[in-house]
Protein backbone atom coordinates (compact mmCIF):
# COMPACT_ATOMS: atom_id res chain seq x y z
CA UNK A 1 0.00 0.00 0.00
CA UNK A 2 1.20 3.24 -0.77
CA UNK A 3 1.17 6.15 1.79
CA UNK A 4 -0.83 9.69 1.13
CA UNK A 5 0.55 12.40 0.03
CA UNK A 6 -1.00 14.26 2.77
CA UNK A 7 1.52 12.57 4.99
CA UNK A 8 5.48 12.93 5.20
CA UNK A 9 7.26 10.02 3.87
CA UNK A 10 9.11 7.72 6.17
CA UNK A 11 12.60 8.84 6.09
CA UNK A 12 13.94 5.35 7.80
CA UNK A 13 12.94 2.03 7.63
CA UNK A 14 10.01 1.65 10.17
CA UNK A 15 8.11 -1.29 12.07
CA UNK A 16 4.38 0.07 13.02
CA UNK A 17 2.98 -2.80 15.69
CA UNK A 18 -0.48 -2.63 16.37
CA UNK A 19 -1.26 -4.74 19.31
CA UNK A 20 -4.93 -5.76 22.00
CA UNK A 21 -5.10 -8.39 24.06
CA UNK A 22 -6.20 -10.87 21.19
CA UNK A 23 -3.63 -10.28 18.12
CA UNK A 24 -1.12 -8.14 16.74
CA UNK A 25 -0.28 -6.77 12.94
CA UNK A 26 2.97 -5.74 12.07
CA UNK A 27 4.10 -3.46 8.86
CA UNK A 28 6.88 -2.15 7.48
CA UNK A 29 7.51 1.61 5.69
CA UNK A 30 10.00 3.48 4.10
CA UNK A 31 9.44 6.09 1.92
CA UNK A 32 5.85 5.62 0.91
CA UNK A 33 5.78 2.24 1.02
CA UNK A 34 3.58 0.50 3.83
CA UNK A 35 3.51 -3.42 3.85
CA UNK A 36 1.76 -5.85 5.92
CA UNK A 37 4.23 -7.82 7.20
CA UNK A 38 2.56 -10.63 10.14
CA UNK A 39 0.05 -11.01 12.18
CA UNK A 40 0.41 -13.16 15.61
CA UNK A 41 -2.80 -14.48 17.88
CA UNK A 42 -2.87 -15.69 21.06
CA UNK A 43 -3.67 -19.40 21.85
CA UNK A 44 -4.46 -18.51 25.82
CA UNK A 45 -6.53 -18.87 26.83
CA UNK A 46 -8.97 -20.43 24.89
CA UNK A 47 -11.75 -18.57 23.11
CA UNK A 48 -14.31 -21.97 23.64
CA UNK A 49 -15.82 -22.06 26.83
CA UNK A 50 -13.43 -20.96 29.53
CA UNK A 51 -14.71 -19.32 32.51
CA UNK A 52 -17.14 -16.47 32.89
CA UNK A 53 -18.97 -14.42 35.21
CA UNK A 54 -22.69 -14.10 34.04
CA UNK A 55 -25.97 -12.45 35.80
CA UNK A 56 -29.40 -11.33 34.51
CA UNK A 57 -29.79 -7.39 34.70
CA UNK A 58 -33.20 -6.27 36.70
CA UNK A 59 -33.94 -5.67 33.34
CA UNK A 60 -34.07 -9.42 32.36
CA UNK A 61 -30.97 -9.68 30.20
CA UNK A 62 -28.47 -11.81 30.34
CA UNK A 63 -24.66 -10.79 30.48
CA UNK A 64 -21.08 -12.63 30.78
CA UNK A 65 -18.33 -11.32 30.95
CA UNK A 66 -15.16 -13.33 30.31
CA UNK A 67 -12.96 -13.95 33.13
CA UNK A 68 -10.61 -10.64 33.46
CA UNK A 69 -7.22 -13.12 34.57
CA UNK A 70 -7.54 -15.01 31.52
CA UNK A 71 -8.15 -11.59 29.15
CA UNK A 72 -4.53 -10.44 31.06
CA UNK A 73 -2.52 -13.72 31.18
CA UNK A 74 -3.21 -13.91 27.60
CA UNK A 75 -2.48 -10.41 26.55
CA UNK A 76 1.02 -11.59 28.53
CA UNK A 77 1.49 -14.40 26.38
CA UNK A 78 1.03 -12.35 23.27
CA UNK A 79 2.69 -9.47 24.47
CA UNK A 80 6.20 -12.32 24.93
CA UNK A 81 5.58 -13.64 21.46
CA UNK A 82 5.42 -10.60 20.06
CA UNK A 83 8.52 -9.08 21.43
CA UNK A 84 10.45 -12.30 20.43
CA UNK A 85 9.35 -11.41 16.50
CA UNK A 86 10.41 -8.16 16.85
CA UNK A 87 13.75 -9.14 18.23
CA UNK A 88 14.58 -11.81 15.83
CA UNK A 89 13.64 -8.44 13.36
CA UNK A 90 15.95 -6.37 15.31
CA UNK A 91 18.89 -9.40 14.86
CA UNK A 92 18.14 -9.39 10.77
CA UNK A 93 18.20 -5.47 10.50
CA UNK A 94 14.77 -5.32 8.95
CA UNK A 95 14.13 -1.80 10.37
CA UNK A 96 15.63 1.13 12.18
CA UNK A 97 12.79 2.46 14.21
CA UNK A 98 9.73 1.13 15.81
CA UNK A 99 6.39 2.20 16.45
CA UNK A 100 3.80 0.85 19.04
CA UNK A 101 0.49 0.96 19.54
CA UNK A 102 -1.22 -1.18 22.01
CA UNK A 103 -3.86 0.43 24.08
CA UNK A 104 -3.27 1.50 27.25
CA UNK A 105 -0.91 -1.63 28.02
CA UNK A 106 1.87 0.13 25.48
CA UNK A 107 4.20 0.39 27.88
CA UNK A 108 3.86 -3.19 29.83
CA UNK A 109 5.04 -4.45 25.98
CA UNK A 110 7.76 -1.72 26.06
CA UNK A 111 9.15 -3.36 29.16
CA UNK A 112 9.43 -6.54 27.53
CA UNK A 113 11.45 -5.49 24.63
CA UNK A 114 15.04 -6.22 24.30
CA UNK A 115 17.21 -2.86 25.15
CA UNK A 116 18.59 -3.23 21.72
CA UNK A 117 14.95 -3.00 20.55
CA UNK A 118 13.64 -0.61 22.50
CA UNK A 119 16.14 1.82 21.48
CA UNK A 120 14.38 2.07 18.38
CA UNK A 121 11.05 2.68 19.25
CA UNK A 122 9.83 6.59 18.35
CA UNK A 123 6.80 6.40 19.28
CA UNK A 124 4.33 4.75 21.89
CA UNK A 125 0.42 5.11 21.01
CA UNK A 126 -1.45 4.24 23.69
CA UNK A 127 -4.25 3.62 21.57
CA UNK A 128 -6.39 0.32 20.58
CA UNK A 129 -5.70 0.41 16.70
CA UNK A 130 -5.66 -3.21 15.58
CA UNK A 131 -9.31 -3.48 14.03
CA UNK A 132 -8.63 0.03 11.73
CA UNK A 133 -8.42 -0.46 7.92
CA UNK A 134 -5.08 -0.04 6.48
CA UNK A 135 -6.20 4.30 5.36
CA UNK A 136 -7.17 4.67 9.22
CA UNK A 137 -4.45 3.14 10.61
CA UNK A 138 -1.93 4.71 8.14
CA UNK A 139 -3.28 8.01 9.24
CA UNK A 140 -3.25 7.46 13.36
CA UNK A 141 0.27 6.03 13.05
CA UNK A 142 1.48 8.82 10.96
CA UNK A 143 -0.09 11.48 12.43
Amino acid sequence: MQISQTFPEVQQKTLFVVADHVHAKIFLAEGRDFQFLEELKTDYPSHEGGDRTSMVTPGGVHSAEQNERDSIIGEDHLFHTLAKSIFARKQNNEFEALVIAAGPEVHELEKLLHPDVRACVTRLIPKLLVKLDDASLIEHLLS
